[in-house]
């Protein structure tokens, strides 16, 4: 091993660059952020108190800062101060390997702080190791191979999910602190053992680079990820930059991210302010030569700060940036499920989310099927984020991990189904019928639509749950829920539930969201006499009791004691019964949301064909759009509109005809053939 050891990150080879990246204007910052208050901890005590696990982890956090400060620094004060920080961790007998999971998993041995200290040790003593002793060396690099390498490695070894939860963080951070351990201490096994699933882990997202846990966990897993990778690239391992992920991950995380940069979607569990991740793009720029990446980075940054000592590393003020608007603004994300669907790329612009997946997928809130709307600044449909952890998040339904909180279909009061196990790929039928499958995505410059089929996570009560999502750009999304129950006495309660951080109140013909800069006009047109229930109590978590609004759109209904008993023989789940039964199995949403700011005219949105074949109508001066669903097939003729699609768009705007179709052979639209065939094709487009 050289003079300068395991050189983990190549701080040794890149001194000079370093000390360059300090003078950037993005990364000046970080004198005062972190190394100004590094320099004042040194005349003060090291940072300790009780002996415990959680001390270590700041104490070899605190040991990492003081050693870069060195590297970069060359002042030998911070050195000592490091070097005292490892003394005090090697002297103690607290363990690394404390876990809240083991309850659960008798066979846990390690969780993410074991990781986190590792990897924190494991770079204190990499760029210490010119000023340590042969012995202090040994005994440095036996305390993280022992504390923090074979716990990790027995963990997995005895089944921990850290051996093979491909869709989990835990396994990314995990193999990344067993890889670090490896890398100081020499042990090929549990290197090829961390890498393999490295490995695994990049092949099951690389196809666009989509991650299942939210922004937050994506950050953390694949940032875990990268630093496995680079440390591996620093020591004269092969390059795994090579992976096809890395040329395609800057194109999935934009699309979580609010249009005004200001946080995330809180989409899984990822929480609800600022938002991360600059160091990771700046290290994707730089090692494939990713300009999106470049944008991004210094975008997070410019708008957040925190640069830290990774952006040091990686950050190269050579590479040239392209902004987000080269990218579309639609996507569907089909390796995970979901679609994002925004108005433009400009920080007012409307974004929807649309939730599909599986609930055996980790961090689910049984939420398939949701939606997301933001606009203006303002969350105006949203999700409640994440509940804090705790013992019982693990045991039982939490809130804000259930269907009745999330702008979902309810049924009979229930959640969606979920699995018995964690699914460790993105095969939605692997473990559990209890998925949402999106489908049918068509897209143009004004139109978007998308089915999501979650009738599995329903099964126990229905035979069909199908929601159609028409995005009618910029500011208009129709959405057609057919629902299906199974046979039984019984009638089933629908509930189509609208979540809002903001107020929501009553206007004609309908509700509206009511924001400062935007307002969010909801017109049910169908179910035909619906009702509408203000659910109140709710509030969002880590949110010191702030209200989450939420409406209930319901069908109308009544039992059979308000019918008169000298009629029909036949009871009121029977077609039979009455001319107009009291129910029957079917239930139909048909629900438009308009965005809209102060002085804008809303399109008037009428009920428009027949009971087997709704449509609506939407109107307003110069612009007209008729949407139709029929989901079996029906012929239908519709406001000048003749076609056999399962699903159909006609708009007339300034004299252009755009129109999409769903399964059709025919689509007709003001005596004009726009599609034509003998088989069932699905197809988009627009007439000039």
């Amino acid at each position: 091993m050289s003079e300068t050891g395991p050189d983990l990150w190549g701080v040794w080879r890149d001194r000079d660059r370093l000390r360059r990246n300090l003078e950037q204007p993005l990364l000046a910052p970080w004198r005062q952020q972190t190394l100004e208050p590094l320099r004042q901890s040194l005349t003060g005590p090291m940072q300790s108190g009780a002996d415990s696990t959680e001390t270590m982890r700041k104490v070899a956090e605190q040991a990492q800062s003081l050693a870069f400060a060195y590297i970069v620094t060359d002042d030998g004060a911070f050195a000592d101060k490091a070097l005292a920080c490892l003394d005090f961790i090697r002297a103690s007998e607290a363990r690394w390997d404390f876990v809240e999971h083991n309850a659960m998993y008798p066979e846990d041995t390690a969780d993410l702080g074991t990781a986190e200290t590792t990897k924190a040790c494991a770079n204190a003593v990499s760029w210490l190791w010119p000023r340590l002793s042969e012995p202090q060396r040994a005994e440095f690099v036996a305390m993280i191979a022992e504390r923090g390498g074979q716990t990790i490695y027995t963990g997995a070894q005895a089944g921990c999910w850290w051996g093979n939860a491909l869709n989990s963080n835990w396994t990314a951070v995990l193999n990344s602190g067993l890889a670090f351990a490896a890398l100081v201490s020499g042990n090929d096994d549990w290197l090829a053992f961390a890498r393999a699933r490295t490995i695994e882990m990049l092949d099951l997202a690389a196809e666009e680079g989509a991650g299942v846990e939210g922004a937050g966990y994506w950050l953390y897993c694949f940032g875990s990820l990268q630093d496995l990778v680079e440390a591996l690239r620093s020591t004269g391992g092969p390059d795994l930059y090579e992976h096809p992920f890395w040329r395609r991950c800057s194109r999935f995380l934009p699309y979580l991210a609010l249009p005004d940069l200001s946080g995330w979607v809180p989409y899984a569990d990822c929480g609800r302010g600022g938002m991360g991740g600059s160091a990771f793009f700046h290290g994707v720029a730089a090692r494939v030569r990713d300009p999106l990446a470049q944008w991004f980075g210094n975008a997070i940054l410019c708008k957040h700060g925190g640069a830290g000592w990774r952006n040091l590393i990686y950050f190269d003020p050579t590479m040239p940036e392209q902004p987000l608007d080269s990218e579309p603004p639609c996507r569907v994300f089909r390796s995970i499920q979901l679609a994002s669907f925004r108005s433009g790329w400009d920080a007012h612009a409307t974004l929807m989310l649309f939730k599909g997946g599986s609930n055996a997928w980790s961090h689910t809130h049984l939420d398939l099927n949701s939606f997301f709307i933001a606009a203006g600044g303002e969350h105006l449909a949203t999700d409640p984020g994440p509940e804090p952890y705790s013992v019982h998040l693990w045991h039982s339904v939490m809130p804000a991990v259930s269907t009745a909180w999330h702008n979902c279909i309810v049924v009979d009061g229930a959640h969606q189904r979920m699995a018995a196990q964690y699914a460790m790929t993105l095969d939605l039928e692997e473990a559990g019928d209890c998925y949402s499958r999106l489908s049918d995505h068509l897209s143009s410059e004004r139109i978007e639509m998308v089915r999501g089929d979650a009738t599995s996570a329903y099964a126990d009560t229905l035979d069909r749950a199908w929601r159609d999502l028409v995005y009618l750009k910029p500011n208009v999304f129709v959405i057609f829920d057919d629902l299906r129950a199974q046979p039984a006495r019984v009638q089933r309660n629908f509930e189509w539930l609208l979540h809002s951080e903001l107020p929501i109140g009553a206007v004609e013909g309908g509700l509206e969201v009511r924001g400062q800069h935007r307002r969010l006009l909801i017109q049910p047109l169908l179910p035909a006499g619906w009702g509408c229930k203000h659910v109140e109590g709710k509030v969002l978590p880590h949110s010191d009791a702030r209200p989450l609004h939420c409406v209930s759109l319901r069908p109308y209904w009544h039992h059979k004691w308000n019918v008169d008993p000298r009629r029909s023989p036949y009871p009121q789940w029977d077609a039979r019964g009455d001319a107009e039964p009291l129910y029957t199995h079917e239930c139909r949403y048909l629900v438009v949301l308009q965005v809209l700011e102060d002085g804008t005219e809303p399109f008037r949105a009428t009920l428009a064909g027949e009971a087997s074949v709704p449509a609506c109508r939407l109107h307003r001066d110069g612009e007209e759009w008729t949407v139709i669903v029929s989901p079996d097939r029906t012929p239908s003729r519709v406001n000048g509109i003749e076609t056999d699609a399962e699903k159909a768009v006609i708009g007339r705007v300034n004299g252009q005809v755009h129109w999409a179709a769903v399964r059709a052979t025919r689509l007709c639209a003001g005596g004009a053939e726009l599609l034509q065939g003998e088989e069932p094709v699905s197809d988009i487009g627009v007439v000039r």
